[in-house]
């Protein structure tokens, strides 16, 4: 019989250590919660679970599927397409500002980079420059230093 391969992450694993160790009597249910941050009650749940569907009963359900607002493979290929033909040079707002234009219903996120298997990616905001304030020039904080 060949054993089922759960990914977990550290919150998971750490969790599912401190219930195993209720299952076995070495920790009482009230202490798991305190230890878990959380009440009896949902220890009690997290036990059940455990006892019903196994340890992968504490991974998160909507893990490994995909996201309710991906935009339909179809429509993503256009929108590639036309990206690449005419804006690629585009910052992600003004590109996505021509493609409603055309009718593509597209957020700056959506249009921000195509990668090299062809896939919008939205760059990550520590990439992201921060122009709050010109160089050299003092912070305002409301309050201080405003006249009104």
């Amino acid at each position: 019989m060949e054993t089922e391969r759960i990914t977990l992450s550290h919150r998971e694993r750490d969790r599912l250590k401190v219930l195993h160790e209720v299952k076995q009597k070495h920790l009482s249910q009230v202490a798991a919660a305190v230890r878990l941050k959380v009440s009896d009650r949902q220890v009690r749940r997290m036990l059940l679970r455990i006892r019903e569907r196994g340890d992968g009963a504490l991974v998160h359900g909507l893990r490994g599927r995909p996201s309710n607002r991906r935009l339909a493979a179809r429509l993503e290929q256009k929108i590639l397409a036309r990206l690449r033909q005419r804006y690629a040079d585009f910052g992600p707002t003004p590109a996505a500002e021509h493609l409603a234009q055309e009718g593509f219903s597209v957020s700056p996120g959506d249009a921000a980079e195509v990668d090299g298997e062809g896939q919008l990616v939205v760059p990550p905001r520590a990439m992201r420059k921060d122009y709050s304030c010109v160089a050299g020039a003092p912070r305002q904080f409301r309050g201080v230093g405003d006249a009104g």
